[in-house]
């Protein structure tokens, strides 16, 4: 009890320094924003404030967003550039996600518009992007049936860009909602395949990410070990990567924190929690920092601690309910309702269990669930025709390989007779013409071989791979012309030789005539 004693004072004490020290960062800011007159700075610091209040006072933290999204809008209105006007209206989505979910879902439409229009002219890949930040913002908004259609379509742009940390991300995303939507197993065979595409390549952050939410779905199910594992790697990696600095707050040390307290390592869940708390506070992740409230709270409740169970938990619905994360709210809705419940609370319960419904029949309706799996369904058929079709274009790609292979060595064995033989003089144009065909067919051999790796390197571009192709080309037609020259030399010589051998027999037959009358007359 006194550990925990210790640990309210410490994190009483680390929240008064933090919001004194936050205060004087915000003066400073506000100081900055009262002389600045160039639009792109007055934007860059409301942003910066409206994340310095996120956790002292949400209502200005509002305020400064909303600040930040009208400069923005007056730097749309004087942009003529669309890329440019994608990014403004990016950011514009950003700044929507404390505020209004619908306005922020709403924007990041008008980026995808944008990328449909310039669809011919925008780098290969910027709409799958941008369905993948949609399809962001709609999980984000609880919408999760619409994510879910979001995020396979932006699948099905990115596979023939071969695109591996996209379609990692996009795996990672359609595990997100898999997830959140209770189907544990799903999310992990989806994070299995993200973790597939990305292991080989060092400290990346799609699989950093797949990590730590692999081990949740793993917590999830109750597979501690798996959880542990998988968790402890991704804050292996994160050590690593970022030399302890606080980048992306305190999720990792959370679900470390839930994995202990399962394994009934109370004093080590604690201090994880602590740390999260701590570093979700000190980069405003409000999102985070309300789950851990929440996950320290069922923690409480594991090890009977009922009260401060209810404190944490009341703090991460607050949150959660004043800037909208309906998936949250829905968890600490339910957790409140079984803690009143226990605590034989009956009208605290049933109003937390009201809401719970309510937010329950808002994300997750049979209608909703119902679509989701439907969109599942439909997505692993798409799965099993791609996979039935690249089996049949592999087959397809082999006996082409093999008609290749035999042209070559048919032409080649022509070449041969022609050039060995003894008593066939060869004219060198025929030799150059066959020379030509085996260049040819060598070259159609070469790109049935290597089609595929220049597919995967190039990402499907038309352009790097007609370049990669002239590079082949570039190797072999030297080589053929030194090929050539070298038969045609030989040729010559073998034709001199072949020559001279028919000359010879020619002489040996006239001399062997003219000794056959000298030797009649000589008999007579």
């Amino acid at each position: 009890m006194t550990k925990i004693k210790y640990c309210f004072t410490f994190l009483f004490l680390f929240c008064v320094a933090l919001t004194n020290a936050q205060q004087t960062h915000i003066d400073s800011l506000k100081q900055q924003l009262s002389i600045a007159k160039a639009d792109t700075v007055k934007i860059s610091l409301d942003f910066q404030i409206s994340k310095a209040y996120a956790n002292t006072n949400p209502d200005s933290m509002v305020l400064y967003s909303r600040k930040t999204i009208q400069l923005l809008h007056h730097l749309l209105a004087t942009e003529n550039v669309d890329s440019f006007k994608m990014q403004i209206l990016w950011n514009i989505a950003d700044m929507y996600q404390y505020v209004s979910n619908d306005s922020m879902v709403f924007y990041a439409q008008q980026v995808l518009l944008i990328c449909i229009k310039n669809r011919n002219s925008f780098p290969a890949g910027t709409e799958a992007k941008a369905l993948l930040n949609l399809a962001g913002s709609l999980w984000w908004a609880g919408n999760y049936p619409d994510a879910k259609e979001t995020y396979f379509k932006a699948l099905e742009l990115a596979e023939p860009l071969a695109d591996t940390l996209l379609i990692g991300r996009i795996y990672n995303g359609i595990a997100m909602v898999n997830r959140n939507a209770g189907n544990y197993r799903e999310a992990i065979n989806y994070y299995t395949k993200a973790e597939n595409l990305t292991r080989s390549i060092p400290d990346n952050q799609v699989l950093n990410t797949l990590l730590v939410d692999k081990g949740k779905s793993y917590e999830q199910l109750g597979i501690l070990d798996s959880a542990y594992t998988y968790v402890q790697e991704c804050l292996s990696m994160y050590f690593r990567k970022f030399q302890g600095k606080n980048v992306y707050g305190g999720g990792i040390h959370s679900a470390m924190g839930v994995i202990y307290s399962k394994m009934g390592k109370e004093q080590l869940a604690v201090e994880f929690f602590r740390q999260s708390f701590q570093l979700n506070t000190e980069i405003n992740e409000i999102r985070l920092l309300a789950r851990g409230y929440c996950e320290f709270a069922e923690h409480f409740d594991r090890f009977n601690q009922r009260d401060s169970a209810i404190y944490y938990a009341t703090k991460g619905f607050l949150i959660d309910q004043k800037f909208n994360l309906l998936v949250q709210q829905l968890q600490a809705a339910a957790l409140l309702t079984k803690l009143y419940k226990q605590e034989n609370k009956i009208d605290s319960a049933f109003k937390y269990q009201q809401l719970m419904i309510e937010t329950r029949d808002s994300v997750f309706s049979n209608e909703k669930i119902n679509r989701l799996q439907t969109l599942e369904f439909n997505e692993q058929l798409r799965q099993q025709e791609l996979a039935s079709e690249k089996t049949k274009s592999e087959e397809e790609r082999k006996i082409n390989i093999q008609y290749a292979l035999i042209a070559i060595g048919l032409v080649t064995l022509i070449i041969l007779f022609l050039f060995l033989s003894r008593s066939f003089i060869t004219n060198s144009k025929l030799i150059s013409f066959f020379g030509v065909i085996a260049l040819l067919l060598v070259f159609e051999f070469l790109n049935l071989l290597l089609h595929p790796f220049l597919e995967r390197i190039t990402h499907h571009s038309p352009i790097f791979m007609l370049l990669g192709l002239v590079c082949i080309a570039a190797l072999l037609v030297p080589l053929h012309h030194k090929l050539e020259k070298w038969t045609t030399v030989k040729l010559v010589e073998k034709n001199k030789a072949t020559r001279l051998a028919n000359a010879k027999k020619t002489i040996e037959k006239l001399e062997d005539k003219m000794k056959d009358p000298n030797e009649s007359s000589k008999n007579a």
